[in-house]
């Protein structure tokens, strides 16, 4: 499609224009939280802060474009808005060309608004950073203090959901308490700060596993807590070290954070389409990291969904209602938010609560892997309570069960407590 084409296209269409709405951080133009599974064009252009989310987490100037396009291709639309002069080539720093079309990357105001009245454009936002807390004492988001020491239960028989547990290995006690199964064969994404590929624990599938942080190829983890996830969710059953959940499941690393845990929302949206593209169904998704509300982000969580790909998000460790963070706040067939508890199934006073939540697991003293071959028992975080459901979805799927409901809900609705 040449200039000309979109410019008689553009004045074609100018009166059938959809408003969308500007929200500034979760979506500057986003869309309401009560979409279908496809964007919905028609919005109200309401200038206001979204809940959920503090204007020191923007990227001044930097936004996420999202096309209705569903057959061109994001570049040809690029291409055509550089033409007209509505963006610069120079201020396009990735582009998305899988389920969801588009590109994020530096606008002035004024460009945004030439965009926001071009009939190609859905919906802009602006970007956010994405930050951790020491990974050896919570995650997603928070969680800074030691866990509280809690009684722990006495260890499962050894044989357990058809695993033999071979000589030498340690039950994690969360591990023990949801339950675990031999997850060879099937597939954890895990989003977040890498994983420790040489650790003799980790079934780490090198070939799909890729970075998404700029100017960063590899998908070694720098900072740690990436590692900590994947052992929770598939370390293996060798002989020696702990088990995950689904012992022995590969896991492909999508790093969207660096060394010291920072990353960007637009590449965190560029790794839940990547696992869309390049996952299967029954494949499962952990993501321990939380942002304020993104529409887009929310949209790329429902398509991967979509694909009968399970996933599993960490509610926050910020001890509030997480209904206003993405993707914590996505209800959806395939998606589950987890929350915290201790050993003795009390709610953790930490944990993010909320109507999303849908599943609680150990997120108190959790012994898991850690960067460098080595291991920790307290890690501390409902980073650490999603892999547990991670593990659970790739040995169950949604038949997933249930024990009982945690103790002392902040919300009054108690969650489901997650078992095998």
């Amino acid at each position: 499609m040449g200039k000309s084409l979109h410019q008689s296209k553009f004045m074609g269409k100018i009166h059938f224009k959809k408003a969308v709405s500007f929200f500034a951080l979760a979506s500057v133009f986003s869309l309401s939280a009560c979409q279908k599974e496809d964007l919905v064009e028609e919005q109200a252009a309401v200038p206001a802060l979204s809940q959920g989310v503090q204007a020191s987490n923007i990227i001044e100037g930097q936004y996420i474009v999202v096309f209705k396009s569903k057959t061109e291709s994001a570049s040809e639309i690029i291409n055509d808005l550089v033409a007209s002069r509505e963006v610069e080539k120079t201020g396009i720093k990735g582009i998305y060309n899988g389920r969801i079309k588009g590109f994020y990357g530096r606008l002035s105001k004024n460009q945004v608004q030439l965009l926001l009245h071009d009939p190609e454009v859905l919906s802009i936002e602006p970007d956010q950073l994405i930050s951790l807390g020491k990974p050896t004492k919570g995650g997603g988001g928070g969680g800074t203090t030691e866990p509280t020491p809690t009684p722990t239960p006495t260890p499962t028989d050894p044989t357990y959901a058809g695993l033999t547990v071979m000589a030498g290995e340690t039950i994690p006690t969360g591990v023990a308490m949801v339950g675990y199964g031999d997850g060879a064969g099937r597939t954890a994404w895990v989003i977040d700060s890498g994983v420790d590929a040489t650790h003799p624990d980790l079934n780490v599938d090198a070939t799909r596993s890729v970075s998404f942080v700029t100017g960063v190829t590899s998908v070694q983890d720098g900072f740690g807590h990436g590692t900590m996830v994947a052992g929770v969710i598939g370390a293996k059953n060798n002989g020696s070290g702990i088990i995950g959940v689904a012992a022995n499941a590969t896991i492909v690393a999508l790093r969207v954070l660096d060394d010291a845990g920072a990353g960007t929302l637009s590449n965190l949206i560029r790794a839940v389409d990547y696992v869309t593209t390049n996952g299967q169904a029954n494949d499962v998704v952990n993501i321990s990291i939380s942002a304020g509300a993104s529409s887009t982000l929310d949209t790329s969580i429902k398509n991967c969904a979509a694909k009968g790909i399970f996933i599993s998000i960490a509610a926050g460790n910020s001890a509030v209602d997480c209904s206003n963070n993405s993707p914590q706040r996505v209800n959806a067939t395939n998606v589950y938010t987890v929350s915290g508890m201790d050993y003795n199934k009390y709610f953790w006073s930490s944990s993010n609560f909320g109507a999303p939540v849908d599943r609680c697991a150990p997120a108190v003293g959790v012994q898991t892997t850690t960067k460098g071959g080595g291991y920790t028992s307290y890690a501390n975080g409902t980073s650490f309570a999603a892999p547990h459901v991670a593990g659970l979805l790739l040995l169950k799927g949604n038949a997933m069960g249930s024990d009982g409901t945690v103790i002392g809900d902040k919300d009054n609705t108690p969650d489901p407590v997650a078992k095998l």
